[in-house]
Formats: structure tokens, sequence, C-alpha cells
């Protein structure tokens, strides 16, 4: 019928790349046997061409797809922000479910050593197509994420990245507006000033950096004159409390602190109350969770940055997903929110 689209084929896309349809099938599904060159060049063509696959109908004639997530484990107690994206790996199995998409769990620590212990183990297997991570440092996985590539098995970050590396995509929040946010509520909460602690993160996870890089420009900008004292979460939990409650000393009137993960916004709850600091110290946390409801009730935590981590796990196995499947590593970008006393329940 005249007017109506033609198509792209994978025979098409071979045409104008000057190879073979098997050698397209094999890029496009990230298979063995392309140059990164080659691969790169058929998909770069697919998209010009607007080549896509039918994802249904595609998943009745492959074999399943098997999908590892690499994400701390939530046996700890205190791993509160990985509650929220395993929850996120739950629902985003539930949805593939129709389409042969199998998801494997590897918990790891809270440490890069452990998560490329399981990585190198991924590399030896023959049954994994993909893989999804949370990394815990920018840089030391870099390479043993560059060898899944090279393998054929594409990996996308969630939350924090591995900066550098062949992963095909990193799914996380706005990271610098996240700080950013925490310091406009914290300006708003000391109108007439006073020493700043920001307390936690780690010095090799680049979303932590960001937040400070943003909590820090979003202040200059704006003329804060006030002292900003960094305390860092990395480390001992109790070396991380002693360098915070020394920190708390130097607020001699009013002053405020920003937390910058969830486990260190419930341990400046905690130091706050103990030391009956709530009437003079302005806390902004991160992140949402059952632990924090009567922190909040006392006006110890007068409001927390909602970073949407069960999305940010969701969108990294479907951004894989569309990877695998022919298409573009897309996803919807991650909304962040501010939670206070009165929506909490909203959040929760």
């Amino acid at each position: 019928m005249s007017g109506m689209k033609t198509r792209t084929t994978m025979k098409d896309i071979a045409r104008a790349a000057g190879v073979s349809s098997v050698t397209v099938h094999k890029a496009i599904y990230s298979k063995k046997g392309v140059s990164s060159e080659t691969r790169e060049k058929i998909l770069r063509l697919a998209e010009a061409m607007d080549y896509s696959v039918n994802a249904a109908a595609s998943s009745l004639k492959r074999g399943a797809l098997h999908i590892a997530v690499v994400l701390q484990s939530v046996s700890n107690p205190v791993n509160y922000f990985f509650r929220s994206m395993w929850a996120g790996i739950d629902k985003v199995e539930r949805d593939l479910l129709d389409y042969r998409v199998r998801i494997t769990r590897f918990e790891c620590g809270d440490d890069w050593e452990s998560q490329e212990k399981i990585l190198a183990g991924v590399a030896e297997r023959k049954d994994i197509d993909g893989v999804v991570i949370q990394c815990w440092d920018e840089t030391r996985l870099n390479g043993t994420i560059d060898r899944l590539y090279d393998l054929g098995i594409p990996v996308v970050t969630a939350n924090s990245d591995a900066v550098g590396s062949k992963r095909i995509a990193c799914v996380s929040g706005p990271n610098e507006r996240i700080g950013r946010l925490a310091a406009e509520l914290l300006r708003g909460f000391l109108p007439g000033g006073g020493k700043i602690v920001m307390v936690g993160g780690r010095t090799g996870v680049e979303i932590h950096n960001a937040h400070r890089r943003g909590f820090r420009a979003f202040m200059e900008e704006t003329g804060y004159s006030f002292p900003i004292e960094e305390v860092g979460g990395d480390g001992d939990p109790g070396r991380v409390r002693k360098n915070f409650n020394r920190a708390l000393d130097g607020i001699v009137n009013e002053g405020g602190v920003y937390a910058i993960t969830s486990r260190d916004t419930l341990l400046a709850c905690r130091e706050i109350e103990e030391r009956g600091l709530a009437d003079r110290v302005r806390l902004v946390g991160s992140d949402v969770f059952r632990e924090l409801v009567p922190f909040f009730e006392q006006g110890i935590l007068r409001a927390t940055v909602w970073k949407n981590q069960q999305a940010q796990a969701e969108r990294a196995v479907l951004a894989l997903y569309r990877h695998l499947t022919g298409r573009q590593a897309e996803w919807d970008s991650i909304g962040i929110g501010v939670v206070l006393r009165n929506n909490l329940e909203d959040y929760l």
C-alpha cells in the first residue's frame, strides 16, 4: 500500500554496513565474534535507520535471556537503601516474565572486592547474557567490566557508575541536583546561617561525590559564608560516629547537617536525639524508610531527599533488556522528591 513506511530489516542494515546479516545479528544481540568498532557502527546504523525488534514476538523465537544482578545484601538490617533496589528487581522480574527473562541475584558486601569476585565468576559462565550492578568504586571494577563486554556480556550500572568503563549505560538519579536540593532545604531551615556538617558517603563512589559537589556549588552560588565541614563515611562505623560527634561540637548556636546516605541519615538522627540537639541542629537526610518515621515525628529530621532507588534498579534492568533485544539502552529519567513530615506516608 502506498504511503506506508517499510520496516527496516537486518538485511538492510547489513547492506548499508557492508557486512553479512549474521554479523548484524551478532552485533545487535551482543553475541561474540564482532569487533567493538564493527558493533558500534552497526548499532549506529540501526538507530539511524529506525530499526526495532518486536520484543514479544522475538522472545518466542529466541531462548530465554539470563540477567545477573549484583547488589549489596539486605541480610544486614542497616542496608535500608538496598531494600528498595531489590524491590525494584523483584518488580521488573514480574513485568518481564512473559518475555522469557530470568534474573539471578548475586548479593555482595559493601566493598568493590566482593563485587569483582562475583563478576569474575560471571565471566567464566556460559549462561549469562548481561549484568546489572551498583558499583562500590567508580574505577576499580573497570577492568572486569571491560572484560565482560569483550566477552559479549554487556553491563549496565545502576545508581553508581564505573566511570570510563565499557559499561553500556548508567541508570542513576540527577546526583548533583540531589546535593543542590539538600543545600536549598538547609538554607531555608537556617535563615540566620550557622556551621553545616556534611556526613557520610564514600570518596570512591561517584554519586556521593556528585552530591557533595552539588551541595557546595549551591551554597557558594547563594553566598553562604559559614563553614561546611565534611565527615566521610568510609571505614569503621564507630570512627564515623566519633568524627561526626566531634564535628557537631563545633555547632555553637544553630547549625545544620546534611546526611548523604540512608545509613548516615539514621546515624545522624540517633546522635542528634541522644545529645538533645534537635532544637538547634537542622537535619536534612537521604532516602525514605520506616525507621525514620519517629525522627520526623519528633522534629529531629526536617526533610529527606527521595532518590527513587527502586526505579533506578527497575530501569537498569529494562535498559539492559532493550539492549539485549536489539534496541537502544534507553530509560525514563529518574524523578526525585522532597519528603517532609506531612507527606512522608506518600513515599513509604
